[in-house]
């Protein structure tokens, strides 16, 4: 809870900075400078990214999101975009883990259904084009700081292999790789906090009148670090479906525990109305 007090004060901190700047460029540009504000829709397609050969990524799935939109433009093609996205994401991976039948030494394969909440500040750079018939076009790049505030997912389970009296692993019959029922379960402790993201967008705004125009673009949004935490699984050479790790020397095989590593991204689409 401290740790969490903390990085809340730094963070309300650095945005309250970040703003402060932001308004002195707006104070001190030349012409074109002010404020656009907009409110936008964004259904997205979220996918894993796996790091380290910890977990298998299987597919994309659908999400939404909505947000605030705060440019403060300091010429007429320039601009520092921020604002607040609140957006679901997370895709379905796989990955082996141990656990126990029966007592009985076991790995099992999962397959995880992630369902991840972020509450994200973007601070990037905003260039736009003159407007061109109504139209104006623009590009973006930057960072968000993003803060986790739901995870949770949905796993099913399959057994591929006990452990026998000599600590050899036997991969389970084919008949019997049956995988169990979809469970829910929290990924509250396995899941950072704090999600630093890389984003880069396009788009256009098509002016209706004075300042007010419809939005629309394309934002790709990617986690830059790892975004799991004391989530161990296991890893290995693959070998009649089941992850297994050889030492060298060794008479049998055995499997490793590791800490998976992967990050969470997504292309989203914006839908707004600028104001």
């Amino acid at each position: 809870m401290k740790q969490t007090h903390r990085f809340l004060t730094l963070l309300s901190k650095t945005y309250k900075g970040v703003c402060c700047g932001i308004m002195l460029l707006a104070a001190t540009g030349s012409s074109g400078q002010g404020f656009h504000l907009g409110l936008t829709l964004s259904p997205n397609v979220g996918f894993g990214v796996p790091r380290g050969f910890s977990h298998e990524a299987l597919r994309s799935s659908a999400h939404f999101g909505y947000g605030f939109i705060f440019d403060a433009k300091f010429t007429d093609t320039y601009a520092i975009g921020t604002g607040v996205n609140v957006f679901h994401t997370g895709g379905v991976i796989s990955y082996f883990e141990a656990t126990e039948t029966g007592q009985i030494p076991a790995i099992q394969r999962v397959e995880l259904a992630q369902r991840l909440q972020y509450v994200e500040v973007p601070l990037t750079f905003k260039m736009r084009t003159k407007e061109i018939g109504y139209t104006t076009y623009w590009g973006q790049f930057g960072l968000g700081l993003g803060l986790n505030v739901r995870a949770e997912g949905k796993a099913s389970r399959t057994t591929v292999a006990l452990q026998d009296s000599l600590q050899n692993w036997v991969p389970v019959l084919t008949a019997s790789e049956l995988p169990g029922l979809p469970l829910d379960v929290d990924l509250t402790n396995q899941t950072r906090l704090f999600r630093p993201a890389l984003i880069v967008g396009l788009g256009l705004e098509r002016r209706f009148t004075g300042t007010t125009a419809l939005a629309l673009g394309i934002r790709y949004n990617v986690g830059i670090r790892n975004q799991y935490e004391d989530f161990e699984v296991i890893q290995g050479t693959v070998a009649d479906g089941v992850l297994y790790h050889v030492d060298e020397g060794a008479t049998q095989t055995r499997h490793q525990g590791v800490n998976m590593s992967g990050k969470s991204g997504q292309l989203e689409l914006m839908v707004g109305l600028m104001f």
